[in-house]
């Protein structure tokens, strides 16, 4: 269980280098300035309904895309190919690196890494694993 713990401490940090950016002013440019293919982000529907995304193409009326959402959400699952018209889009969030938390974490690794090795040898010669 500790060896666990000291797994996932690393992962959890490493999984939060990313956030979500607020895109303005969609509605007066072209979206293809602003998204690009690749790009994954929250799209939030003027009916609704919410969709985490990977664009895979922008015309000039709908957003296509493929569903990243976790299966158990609702709407449609994972892998599901979606078209979104834009101009029934309320807000997008585009997904973007952090730098900060990025830095923070892989400085954190470095930090706690020998650490981390240290606990699970003592924790092996105490015959604790």
């Amino acid at each position: 269980m500790k060896l666990f713990t000291w797994l996932l401490i690393p992962i959890l940090c490493l999984a939060a280098c990313t956030s979500f950016n607020r895109l303005e002013g969609y509605q007066e440019v072209e979206l293809s300035t602003l998204l690009s293919e690749g790009d994954k982000a929250k799209v939030v529907m003027t009916n609704g309904d919410a969709y985490y995304l990977k664009v895979v193409r922008i015309t000039q009326d709908d957003l296509v895309g493929t569903q990243l959402s976790p299966p158990d959400r609702p709407g449609p699952s994972y892998g599901t190919g979606v078209t979104l018209r834009i101009d029934e889009i309320e807000t997008i969030e585009l997904e973007t690196i952090d730098g900060a938390k990025t830095t923070l974490a892989i400085a954190g690794g470095i930090v706690l890494l020998p650490f981390a090795i240290l606990g699970v040898f003592m924790g092996a010669a105490a015959g604790e694993l």
